[in-house]
């Protein structure tokens, strides 16, 4: 049985579709050990991996809110930073048990694609949210609807000389930075089904669309409504952009007196005493286990993140999404263009809206057959039984031909 090392953004929507695919190549005897931060060690250890802390570093100024704030050039120097030392902290770690295969974040590809080179190791992709490649990129769909912002030339010089000597300390110095950032690997996994991807058709099979990746997450628990013949309406804003008092309250107007319950969860970021005395069949929290509301919900308010998304796609609940940033906007805009539910920009929320909204998406039949659909599809693409599979075919050399990019680095 093989050695694997996966090496993923800290965060719940990064960490969360790779549960499923660590729990199924444990099962099978694989050995998996997993770089990230506490957060995230006693579910990854509940599974059978072996955890490698770090801790996140941030610069001044250097933080995924610049996906906020519209600088999209800031987003690889932050990512990038902290790399080198996650590399050392993984050579020390593993010692000479080294990993068969290297599974990586696409959106942290650094030390991920640097060990796997240092290793000796095959490698595997994965994206979070929509897939990349030279064909159709998610960077550049944002930029067309941002622009460049005042700092990007500076922020692009900055990261252009900070790869470089990355590079140079990962002794890759015969690695182009150019090949290094414009890659695809043999085998590049995506959570989401083809159907769902801009531009799948260009694509090539290099890519596996394996669908939304939920095992691996029993231990979040069951959520139970008090009332089961009341449909339920969940919100969420997901676990980043989720400081936001002023849409909280307007969710609980409206769906105050609607004949619907809501189920509110609204992070760590804001304060349920904010909300004031709720209305009956209102529910706040700071998290539930997200999965088994949406499988009771007539309809999920969403940020439009790419694992909620998925989520509700994977038990056919139809969408209102509120994209609190640009990558979600382009995800919402997907959801509409699907028919898999409608898109309610934050500064044109109000209670009225927000409820027509939900009320139309419920009511609507074309939405309820094109969720039921994807659905179907989600399920057919296999989730994390077939990005396993996808893994250990890849691991065997019996997986999707070598491209010929990959084989020229």
């Amino acid at each position: 049985m093989a050695h694997i090392a996966f090496f993923s953004v800290a965060a719940h929507g990064h960490v969360s579709p790779t549960l499923g695919i660590v729990a199924e190549l444990v099962s099978h005897g694989h050995r998996v050990t997993y770089f990230t931060t506490g957060a995230f060690e006693e579910r990854l250890t509940r599974l059978g991996a072996r955890v490698c802390r770090y801790d996140v570093a941030t610069s001044p100024g250097q933080s995924p809110r610049a996906f906020a704030e519209n600088d999209l050039s800031a987003l690889p120097l932050f990512f990038l930073h902290g790399s080198a030392d996650r590399i050392a902290l993984a050579e020390s770690f593993v010692g000479a048990d080294r990993p068969d295969l290297v599974v990586y974040d696409n959106t942290v590809p650094f030390a991920g694609r640097a060990l796997a080179r240092r290793w000796g190791a095959r490698a595997v992709q994965f994206f979070p949210s929509l897939a990349s490649s030279r064909s159709w990129a998610l960077m550049d769909a944002m930029l067309a609807r941002t622009g460049r912002s005042a700092s990007h030339e500076a922020n692009g010089a900055e990261f252009d000389a900070r790869l470089a000597e990355f590079l140079h300390g990962a002794g890759l110095d015969g690695v182009r930075a150019e090949e290094f950032m414009d890659f695809e690997e043999e085998l590049n996994l995506a959570f989401l089904p083809r159907e769902f991807q801009p531009a799948a058709h260009t694509f090539g099979e290099h890519y596996r669309f394996v669908g939304p990746s939920l095992g691996g997450r029993g231990a979040e628990g069951t959520w139970h409504p008090a009332d089961p013949d009341r449909p339920t309406v969940f919100a969420s804003l997901g676990t980043v952009f989720n400081r936001a008092t002023s849409f909280y309250r307007t969710c609980v107007e409206a769906f105050a007196g609607s004949g619907l319950h809501l189920v509110l969860s609204i992070g760590q970021q804001a304060d349920p005493a904010d909300l004031g005395t709720l209305p009956p069949h209102c529910e706040v929290h700071r998290s539930v286990p997200q999965l088994s509301v949406l499988g009771q919900a007539a309809a999920f308010v969403t940020h439009g993140g790419m694992g909620s998304t998925m989520e509700a796609l994977s038990f056919g609940t139809p969408m209102v999404v509120v994209p609190q940033m640009v990558e979600q906007e382009i995800i919402a805009d997907r959801v509409a263009e699907l028919g898999l539910g409608l898109r309610l920009d934050p500064a044109d929320v109000t209670a009225e809206r927000l409820r027509a909204a939900v009320e139309t998406v419920t009511a609507d039949t074309a939405v309820a057959a094109a969720a039921a659909r994807f659905r179907r599809l989600g399920h057919d693409a296999g989730g994390a039984a077939a990005a396993a599979a996808a893994i250990e075919a890849h691991l065997a050399g019996t997986g999707t031909a070598a491209h010929t990019k990959a084989a020229a680095i």
